[in-house]
């Protein structure tokens, strides 16, 4: 059985990983990996040799699209991500059994859709989620409807899958490979950590990832009351910068700015890796953004998180999650909240770690 996956950003690599793991342990399973979007533009850091560093052969790697993210230069993307991926599905047509596909960034549903015409299964990944805050939700459901199978993270994302496909079929709700790969990690220490980093965590500090809301812009704004909120919290901050969608190059730049400002408040990093960061959000005193790591994986590491803004609006969320607006008095109220908090629920509603066994599992029992 021949499992190809589509793989756009160091994140969802990351999420993937417990199921290539798992089909490498596999006689009978072998893995393609098709490697485009982020990873392979210089200013994201090129993550795909992360890809190599993790013991994984790379089946076709693309060439790097538009690197603006401007509205045009994402639709050019779109485009250009069809385009690239139609010529490989003409040659490995022959070779695949099922394409994973995972999540709702532009550059998935671009290469889910040029699969259509080849008539080459798709496996999407993490479908029947809400995010109103941005366009990835449209994305996300795009891919759902163009997917023949469906690995749900909760049993109401698997509700809202089969209400998005009219069909009861295929749909399998398996919980969040991202709560596998966390509770598996073998985390570095705070010494390797400062080695590692050039970074010292012994004295507790937030962690932070901030990407653009797509659905109401101006993130100049929200970044800005971000940023004045860490001026007024008693704690350093560690920073991995956001990706690339609409008005990311303006939180990227002002992070940067106040980084060479502040170098002892604040640490900003293109990529950790995976260890890196789990390792990262296992020390941290406290999440503060608008990443679905906070709200997927972080309950699994105990720890409370405040959620920014609009992005993540509407994905559920376990007791540890304290949903903020984008105001620093706001952010810091809840930060004071929290610092006050005696007894929180870290009960995950993502699951826990054998997500990857029941994919494997339902694989061999559908595809043959």
């Amino acid at each position: 059985m021949n499992i190809g996956f589509i793989t756009t950003s160091r994140a969802d690599f990351g999420i993937y990983l417990p199921l290539l793991k798992s089909i490498q342990a596999e006689q009978k399973m072998n893995y393609l990996l098709f490697v485009g979007g982020m990873h392979v533009m210089e200013k994201y850091g090129n993550s795909y040799q992360s890809i190599k560093k993790e013991g994984f052969e790379i089946t076709e790697k693309l060439a790097p699209l538009s690197q603006g993210d401007s509205p045009k230069d994402i639709a050019v993307s779109i485009g250009g991500t069809s385009k690239s991926y139609g010529t490989i599905w003409k040659k490995y047509k022959s070779k695949l059994d099922l394409v994973f596909v995972l999540g709702d960034r532009y550059e998935m549903f671009a290469a889910t859709a040029s699969l259509i015409p080849f008539n080459i299964p798709i496996a999407h990944i993490h479908g029947g989620e809400v995010t109103l805050g941005a366009t990835d939700n449209k994305f996300r459901n795009a891919i759902t409807s163009l997917s023949d199978y469906h690995f749900t993270s909760n049993e109401n994302h698997a509700l809202n899958v089969k209400q998005i496909t009219l069909n009861n079929e295929n749909i399998f709700n398996v919980g969040a490979l991202g709560v596998e790969a966390a509770l598996k990690s073998k985390l570095i220490n705070k010494e390797e950590f400062e080695k590692k980093y050039n970074v010292n965590i012994n004295n507790g500090f937030i962690l932070t990832t901030f990407h653009p809301e797509t659905v109401s812009l101006n993130n100049y704004t929200k970044i800005t009351e971000l940023i004045n909120s860490f001026k007024e919290i008693p704690l350093k901050v560690l920073c991995t910068l956001p990706n690339a969608d609409t008005e990311g190059g303006v939180i990227r730049n002002e992070l940067l700015n106040y980084e060479k400002e502040n170098p002892t408040k604040i640490s900003c990093f293109e990529n950790l890796g995976q260890i890196g960061y789990y390792s990262a959000m296992h020390y941290c005193s406290i999440i503060i953004g608008n990443t679905s790591s906070g709200i997927i994986e972080a309950a699994s590491f105990n720890k409370m998180v405040i959620n920014l803004g609009e992005r993540q609006k509407g994905r559920l969320s376990g007791k540890n999650v304290i949903h903020s607006p984008l105001i620093k008095e706001k952010i810091i109220e809840n930060f004071n909240n929290f610092c006050t908090k005696k007894t929180i629920s870290f009960d995950n509603p993502y699951g826990n770690k054998d997500t990857s066994k029941k994919i494997i599992k339902i694989l061999q029992s559908k595809i043959k």
